[in-house]
């Protein structure tokens, strides 16, 4: 099958290869891919500067997908089901990360597209607890996007909480700043979404989306707006899913006495 392969560390260092299909064991799952997302982390590693990736191997780990075969330890997925899955491969299943349901903490974790092989490939493995059986109204791309999805509730409704009368700001206009913005924007409060210049078009869709103030923090004076919003205090929750040092600064500030800042984006 073809795969894309991050043959080596260092910028580039990638190749369109002809690999053999995985063959399932144990608890693992094997998925025909049909959509897989490109993760800012992805490029990253394309740009040798992630340093998790063990090489060779076959990158991607947002996708969706239908089981094509399953392990003889599988009990709960069956062949033809539509699914997507988590990143996590595998882990040691005894530390107290393992114990406590933390398994993404697990010194000893192997991630889909960075230790095991990922979904820039006809086919992808995964073990039975990190697959999720699509529901059959959620369509097999929007489904590529639950990974990402996942962070943005993770950060915004396990790390914190949202309240409907919370002032809310969040950096950076991307596919992360947006899934997390209509998270937060669901829970019926008041979002401000920031960006540059050049995120024109994706600062307008923010605001199609629904949210309340969209600021281009070149062209606006951001603090005037969050404070002007927000009776001088700043807001409640602020998340950075830039990972752009100067939005850092910008936010710190900007965040209310006893409110919550929250790092999504990877510097």
């Amino acid at each position: 099958m073809k795969a894309v392969v991050k043959t080596n560390p260092g910028y580039d260092q990638m190749e369109l290869r002809d690999v053999e299909e995985p063959q399932v064991y144990g608890d693992k799952v094997k998925i025909k891919v049909a959509f897989t997302g490109i993760c800012g982390s992805d490029i990253h590693t394309f740009k040798g500067e992630y340093k998790n990736p063990t090489t060779p191997v076959t990158l991607g780990h947002e996708f969706s997908g239908v089981v094509v075969e399953v392990g003889p330890d599988v009990t709960s997925i069956k062949v033809g089901d539509r699914v997507t899955s988590e990143t996590t491969f595998e882990t040691c299943g005894e530390c107290i990360y393992c114990k406590e349901h933390d398994y993404n903490l697990c010194s000893n974790r192997r991630g889909i597209g960075t230790q095991a092989n990922g979904s820039f490939a006809e086919f992808v493995l995964s073990r039975e607890e990190s697959c999720h059986v699509l529901d059959e109204r959620i369509s097999l791309e929007a489904a590529a996007l639950t990974e990402p999805l996942a962070c943005c509730v993770h950060s915004a409704l396990e790390k914190t909480t949202i309240r409907p009368d919370d002032t809310v700001l969040v950096f950076g206009p991307g596919p992360i700043g947006l899934l997390l913005a209509q998270v937060v924007k669901a829970q019926g409060a008041t979002v401000i979404v920031a960006g540059i210049t050049k995120d024109s078009d994706r600062l307008r869709l923010a605001k199609e989306l629904g949210m309340d103030r969209i600021v281009d923090t070149l062209k606006e004076d951001l603090a005037e707006v969050v404070l002007g919003m927000t009776d001088g205090y700043g807001a409640e929750r602020v998340f950075d899913c830039s990972g752009a040092v100067p939005a850092v600064n910008q936010g710190l500030p900007l965040t209310k006495k006893k409110g919550d800042f929250v790092q999504v984006g990877l510097f």
